[in-house]
C-alpha cells in the first residue's frame, strides 16, 4: 500500500521500551485494524537495528525519533538520530518523520515518504498559515502540523491550513480542545490518516485518542465530505459517553453522522459555536457548565426550555440554533419505568439549582408531583423555586425529608468522584426513593448509600438513554435504536469501569 494514497486510516503510534515489544505491538495494531504505525525509536531503551526492527513487522511503518527540544524522548547526538532514519529509508520503511531544521539531509525516495512536521506544545501560533508555506517550500511529500490548542478559535484556524494546502497535509490540534480537529480533519479537509495512542507508555502527546476507543467508537472508514457533524459540549468533558451511544446509533442506521466531544470553557461558549459554524456542526448536546448558556444563546426555544430557563440541545436551524430540553423526557421516563405507577401527589426533594435540577423541578411539578428544592447556595434554590412556583428546604435542613423521591441533580458523584456524595449515608431510611441524574459511575455513592438502607434506587443511565434517545431524533429525524444506545452505554460502563 502506498501511503500517499491511504484515506481516513487509523494510524497506532508504538512507544515501546524493547525492540521485541515494539514489534509485538505493531503486528497486534494491525491486527486490531491499524493501517500503519509509527514507530517512536526514541522510547527504546536498548540498542536496536531498525533495519531488524522493520523486517518483522507485518504492515506500513513510519519510523519517528522525536527529540526532546520536540516533545520526545532522544537525547543522543543529532547525527545518530538523522542516520538512524536514513537507515530507515533504505531498510523498507514507508515513511520516515523528520523536523524542518534537518529535512535538507534527506533524499526522495520512491518507496518512502519523507514527512515534514511541526509540534508546538504551548500555542497555536498567529503565523501558522505562514510556517505552513515555508514547510511546503522545503519540498516534503507531506506536511504534519500538530500544536496545542487553548480556545477552539485555534482547531478551526488549523483545519482551515487544508484550504491553501499544495501538498497533502496531517493538521491537527493537540490538547483536549483540540480533539475535535482530529476527527474533522478526516471529514472535509481528507487528511491521509488520524495518529492514535496504541502504547501506555506515550504520555507526551496531549489529547492524543487511545486506538482502541477511536476503533471502537468512530467509523473512521464512513467520514467524508457529506458527513454531518454533531456533538457533546461541556467541560469537563472526557467523561461523556454521548459520543460512543450516537456514533454506535449513526452506524446502527447507516446514517452518515459524526458525534463529537467538544471541550469548550464557560468563557469560551459563544467564540466556540461561532469558530464551528464554518465546519458547520449541525447540533449540540449541553452539559455541564452550558445548559443555562445555551438557552441564552439560540435563536429560537421551545416552551419548555422557556419554563426551565435551560436547555441541552441546540439544533442548528437556517436562523441560527433552536433550543430544546430532553432532560425532563428522560427524568420522567426512568421514574416511570422504575416505579411503574403515576407521579401524583409524590413528595420529592431537588437536590441541586443548576440545569438538570430545573429540567427535574418543572417536569416533576408538571407530573403533579408535591416538589421542593434544595441547593448548598440558597440564593439559587429560592430563584428556582420562585420560578417554578415549588417550595425550598434549606441545605442545612435537609435530613428533615424522611421519605419520598430524592433527586440528585448535582455533578456530586460523577467520575472519577464515585464515592462522593450529597446525602450522608446514615441519614437515608427504606422510605426514600433514591434517583441520581448521574449516570457515570452506574453506581455511585449516593445510590449505593441508599439501597444499603433499604431504599428504592434508581441510576442515572435509563434517563441518560432516553434523553439522549430524544436528541437523536432532533438531530436526525429518524427514531433512535433505544436497544442499541442502551447496549452501548452499559458495556462501555462496565467494560471500563470507568
Amino acid at each position: 500500500m502506498k501511503l500517499a494514497e491511504l484515506k481516513n486510516g487509523v494510524c497506532a503510534v508504538i512507544a515501546e521500551k524493547t525492540c521485541i515489544q515494539m514489534v509485538q505491538s505493531c503486528n497486534h495494531a494491525f491486527d486490531f485494524g491499524a493501517d500503519l504505525v509509527e514507530l517512536r525509536l526514541d522510547f527504546l531503551q536498548e540498542e536496536f537495528s531498525i533495519a531488524e526492527i522493520l523486517k518483522n513487522i507485518t504492515g506500513p511503518t513510519l519510523v519517528t525519533i522525536r527529540r526532546k527540544i520536540d516533545g520526545g524522548l532522544w537525547e543522543k547526538d543529532e547525527q545518530s538520530r538523522i542516520s538512524i532514519l536514513i537507515q530507515a529509508q533504505k531498510s523498507g520503511a514507508h515513511a520516515i518523520d523528520v523536523e524542518a531544521d534537518c529535512f535538507h539531509n534527506f533524499s526522495t525516495s520512491n518507496d518512502c515518504l519523507r514527512i515534514l512536521s511541526y509540534h508546538n506544545f504551548a500555542q497555536t501560533p498567529a503565523n501558522i498559515s505562514v510556517l505552513h508555506k515555508a514547510f511546503e517550500s522545503q519540498g516534503p511529500e507531506l506536511v504534519k502540523i500538530a500544536c496545542f490548542a487553548n480556545n477552539n478559535s485555534d482547531s478551526v484556524r488549523i483545519l482551515n491550513l487544508y484550504q491553501h494546502a499544495s501538498l497533502p497535509l496531517i493538521a491537527f490540534c493537540m490538547g483536549t480542545i483540540g480533539f475535535p480537529s482530529r476527527v474533522l480533519s478526516l471529514t472535509q479537509k481528507r487528511s491521509p490518516w488520524m495518529y492514535t495512542n496504541y502504547s501506555a507508555n506515550l504520555v507526551n502527546a496531549p489529547g492524543i485518542p487511545i486506538f482502541k476507543d477511536v476503533v471502537s467508537v468512530y467509523d473512521i472508514k464512513s467520514l467524508g465530505k457529506e458527513t454531518k457533524v454533531f456533538g457533546v459540549m461541556g467541560d469537563p468533558i472526557g467523561h461523556s459517553l454521548s459520543p460512543a451511544i450516537h456514533n454506535a446509533s449513526f452506524k446502527s442506521l447507516g446514517f452518515p453522522g459524526v458525534y463529537l466531544p467538544f471541550h469548550i470553557s464557560a468563557s469560551d461558549f459563544s467564540n466556540a459555536i461561532e469558530a464551528y459554524q464554518s465546519i458547520p456542526v449541525m447540533g449540540y448536546s449541553v452539559t455541564i457548565p452550558h445548559k443555562e448558556s445555551a438557552f441564552r444563546f439560540a435563536t429560537t426555544s421551545s416552551d419548555l426550555v422557556k419554563q426551565i430557563g435551560a436547555a441541552n440541545t441546540l439544533v442548528k436551524t437556517d436562523n441560527g440554533f433552536h433550543a430544546e430540553n430532553t432532560d425532563a423526557t428522560g427524568i420522567i421516563a426512568a421514574i416511570k419505568n422504575k416505579l411503574g405507577e403515576t407521579l401524583n401527589n409524590r413528595d420529592v426533594l431537588i437536590l441541586g439549582a443548576g440545569g438538570v435540577s430545573r429540567a427535574a423541578v418543572f417536569a416533576l411539578k408538571k407530573a403533579g408531583c408535591s416538589v421542593k428544592v434544595c441547593n448548598r447556595s440558597s440564593e439559587r434554590a429560592e430563584k428556582l423555586a420562585s420560578e417554578a412556583g415549588v417550595a425550598v428546604m434549606p441545605w442545612s435542613q435537609r435530613y428533615d425529608f424522611k421519605s419520598g423521591l430524592l433527586v440528585n441533580c448535582t455533578s456530586v458523584g460523577m467520575h472519577p468522584n464515585e464515592n462522593d456524595s450529597p446525602w450522608d449515608s446514615n441519614c437515608f431510611t427504606k422510605d426514600h426513593v433514591a434517583f441520581d441524574t448521574v449516570y457515570n459511575p452506574i453506581e455511585t455513592g449516593f445510590l449505593r448509600d441508599a439501597a444499603q438502607a433499604g431504599a428504592i434506587v434508581i441510576d442515572g443511565v435509563e434517563m441518560f438513554v432516553c434523553q439522549a434517545a430524544a436528541q437523536f431524533n432532533l438531530f436526525t429525524s429518524f427514531n433512535a435504536p433505544l436497544d442499541v444506545m442502551r447496549k452501548t452505554v452499559l458495556e462501555k460502563l462496565r467494560r471500563n469501569k470507568i
